[in-house]
């Protein structure tokens, strides 16, 4: 009885099919990650803009928070008092209502304007913009937000 030769069509279609799932699963990964990334930027300048407006707290809560991330986190990076004012503009950028109503003006809607536009800008606050935001890589961020 004579063994099956692995070389062949067969098994060239297979690790071609390996190597593809393989390519996804990777590009998936860095998504999820990126999203992940995106949504703790955004939930860290909401926290930070939350406790300045309702708790009076001034400029100072960050350079202190800075600090405190750096020395419990030590080695990671992107905690810098300059990249926590930039979370601090990205969560304030996106809930603006100028750019709200910016974003709604600009879909295509199916309905007249005037009966489309107000219900989509309410209901973007919150929640469903969170998710939104986390579905644009944090490189897209910087650029619209240095447009």
């Amino acid at each position: 009885m004579t063994k099956k030769s692995l070389i062949g069509s067969d098994y060239t279609t297979f690790l071609s099919e390996v190597k593809n799932r393989i390519q996804l699963a990777r590009i998936t990964a860095g998504r999820a990650v990126s999203s992940e990334l995106v949504l703790l930027y955004w939930d860290i300048g909401s926290s930070i803009v939350e406790k300045q407006e309702r708790l009076g707290w001034g400029k100072s809560v960050v350079e202190r928070l800075s600090a405190d991330l750096q020395r419990e986190f030590p080695g990671m990076t992107g905690f810098s008092p300059r990249n926590l004012w930039e979370m601090r503009r990205f969560f304030e950028a996106y809930r603006s209502p100028a750019f709200l109503q910016q974003a709604v003006a600009e879909m295509r809607p199916v309905r007249s304007r005037r009966s489309i536009k107000q219900q989509p800008v309410a209901e973007l606050y919150g929640e469903k913009m969170r998710q939104l935001v986390g579905e644009i890589p944090g490189g897209q961020h910087q650029f619209i937000l240095n447009k």
